[in-house]
């Protein structure tokens, strides 16, 4: 008598673990997805409130640069924005509300005084989270 698995035996597992495999990646990529959603918004939150820091220090203004006046004074560095879809990065889009916002990944401020949103600092993209909100009114 032969020892070993019959090729219908290693079908029927290879058809399991195929079906198990199929089932858990998507299950993963969401949560990692997730994680990064909330990393991004953590980043959002400790810019904001550099930003305020600057706006209390400085007599009720706020940067009109690219934010790089805020490193290492109150914050460490510009942090990277991830957003699926969408490459890391930090990069930080400035100008009028319409300039800033280049929905093409990283940060967008708002540094025209002129502009009735001056000061705002939101993500740069025109998805929504996995909450349904888009990422720009957080």
């Amino acid at each position: 008598m032969k020892k070993g698995f019959t090729i219908t035996e290693i079908v029927i597992m290879v058809v399991v673990f195929a079906l198990l495999f199929g089932f858990t990646v998507p299950k993963f990529m969401a949560l990692v997805h997730k994680a990064q959603e909330g990393s991004t918004k953590h980043k959002l939150v400790k810019v904001r409130s550099a930003i305020a820091a600057y706006y209390g220090e400085h007599e009720g203004t706020y940067p009109t640069d690219d934010l790089s006046c805020l490193v290492p004074a109150y914050i460490e560095k510009i942090p990277q924005a991830t957003v699926p879809g969408y490459a890391p990065s930090a990069h930080v889009s400035t100008g009028t509300f319409e300039q800033a916002f280049t929905k093409t990944g990283g940060w967008a401020y708002v540094n025209d005084p002129a502009d009735p949103r001056y000061g705002d600092f939101f993500v740069n993209v025109d998805r929504d989270d996995s909450y349904g909100k888009a990422w720009h009114t957080h």
